[in-house]
């Protein structure tokens, strides 16, 4: 029993890896050749992309009457993007900030995750007219961000330096590298996910535990994957674009689909504790994103350590 499930875990972060290395590669060309920004590509393509294992997790958590594993793989999901995905990446290299994300981008993060407790405080269930309403959001967001970046100066070039040294594919090529990234990134973190699950059960871990750590870092590990690989390329735009634009797909898209179909109770406990942390450390993200237009190796530390006591907290 145990065997076959370490047999998941190594098999899904093989195939993360390979996957991660696909998006990241096919979506940087992609966005080269249509003229547009690398901050675009973060925050529709590669976050909606890399936030998919979320969706999958979620709705079929919620379809089984699993509303606290559902809730609970979001609002985990969030915070891991910030303090594990956004400090390691910044330790990878430091992260230069863009204008257009301190000004749109994470205001949108922050007020959407602020109407998200505001919900789930609303008699304790997010509901379907709530759900749809975040679905909406989320269309129009994207229209926005989309036309938004069309009136402005690419600038793609130096965002690809890496990429240009490889010999360009067609756009249809680049498409196919972004849906088998897509694909491997989802498949990958599913094996994660039921390996992870399968040990916690056997541990006798609580849903709500399993949902805030284990499922939530095996469906936010592409993130991790995908933000350390495009660090690593000197790819900042993608990375924070990521970061950001996988919290906002995760409130809009991930509740707010699963919702619109099967309306959420929020657990008391995540009320009272992991939402408000969550909401905590999306308005940490703003002012860290703020100070100096650059997130330093420092302040990925901090990150960690903050994320270090929150699980300590969670699992006393």
């Amino acid at each position: 029993m145990w065997t076959s499930y370490i047999v998941l875990l190594v098999g899904g972060l093989v195939i993360l890896g390979c996957g991660g290395e696909c998006l990241v590669r096919g979506s940087a060309q992609l966005a080269r050749q249509m003229g547009v920004s690398a901050l675009v590509v973060g925050l529709t393509i590669v976050a909606f992309g890399t936030s998919a294992p979320e969706i999958a997790v979620t709705m079929q958590s919620a379809a089984g009457g699993q509303d606290d594993l559902a809730v609970a793989n979001v609002v985990g999901s969030c915070i891991m993007n910030i303090l594990i995905v956004l400090g390691i990446s910044a330790l990878v290299r430091p992260l230069r900030v863009s204008r257009n994300v301190i000004t749109t981008d994470a205001p949108v993060m922050l007020f959407f995750s602020a109407l998200f407790m505001l919900f789930a405080y609303d008699n304790g269930v997010i509901n379907r007219w709530q759900g749809l309403f975040f679905v909406a959001a989320l269309a129009f967001y994207t229209l926005f961000t989309y036309f938004e970046a069309r009136r402005q100066p690419p600038f793609v070039e130096n965002e690809y330096e890496h990429d240009l040294k490889i010999k360009s594919r067609s756009p249809l090529m680049n498409i196919l590298a972004i849906i088998i990234g897509i694909a491997g990134l989802v498949k990958g973190a599913d094996l994660i996910v039921e390996g992870a699950v399968g040990v916690a059960t056997l541990l006798g871990i609580s849903t709500r535990i399993i949902g805030l750590t284990i499922v939530a870092l095996g469906t936010s590990l592409p993130e991790l994957m995908t933000c350390v690989l495009a660090a690593r390329r000197n790819q900042p735009d993608i990375t924070i674009g990521n970061i950001v634009g996988s919290n906002i797909f995760n409130i809009l898209a991930v509740i707010g689909v699963t919702s619109a179909c099967y309306p959420l109770a929020v657990a008391k406990e995540t009320l009272q504790s992991d939402a408000p942390m969550m909401l905590f450390v999306v308005v940490l993200s703003f002012w860290v994103l703020r100070t100096g237009h650059r997130i330093s190796r420092r302040e990925g530390v901090v990150l960690l350590c903050i994320y270090a006591g929150y699980l300590t907290w969670t699992l006393r």
